[in-house]
């Protein structure tokens, strides 16, 4: 039982792996003001999802009783890459905040590799969000 508890987390740190890389790429092509809406969006969806029983189902309609983890994660990585920006910002932020959270207190090596990858991401939109002192004193000026 427990190989196949491993190989069950094996697949699902590819799986999880892969939609990582394609999350990337789409917060990399978003401009300064997209990644600061989605670094809103996403830190509002982990705090609702862990407000939750099962955060990891965050998104999910459907009941999930059985399975290990939900298809949203799916879900939001194959709409990372969709033409309307809003559904591509809310794909991005519903990713990682299931992610964050299924991955976050796992006893898998490679989850956790997963999980780091997810804080690494979430550091990437935090910090390029940031304004300067000098644009925020320029956007008050020309607000005046």
């Amino acid at each position: 039982m427990e190989m196949m508890v491993t190989l069950l987390a094996q697949a699902r740190q590819m799986m999880l792996q892969r939609q990582a890389k394609a999350v990337a790429k789409a917060i990399r092509a978003m401009d300064p003001s997209q990644r600061k809406a989605t670094a809103d969006q996403t830190l509002a969806e982990i705090q609702a999802a862990a407000v939750l029983p099962q955060p990891h189902w965050h998104g999910c309609s459907e009941p999930m009783m059985y399975r290990p983890w939900s298809p949203v994660a799916g879900t939001a990585a194959r709409r990372c890459n969709d033409r309307s920006i809003q559904l591509r910002l809310r794909s991005t932020a519903l990713w990682l905040a299931v992610v964050y959270h299924e991955t976050r207190q796992t006893p898998h090596a490679g989850l956790q590799g997963v999980h780091r990858q997810v804080l690494g991401l979430l550091r990437e939109l935090r910090e390029s969000s940031k304004s300067t002192p000098a644009a925020e004193a320029a956007w008050f000026k020309a607000a005046a």
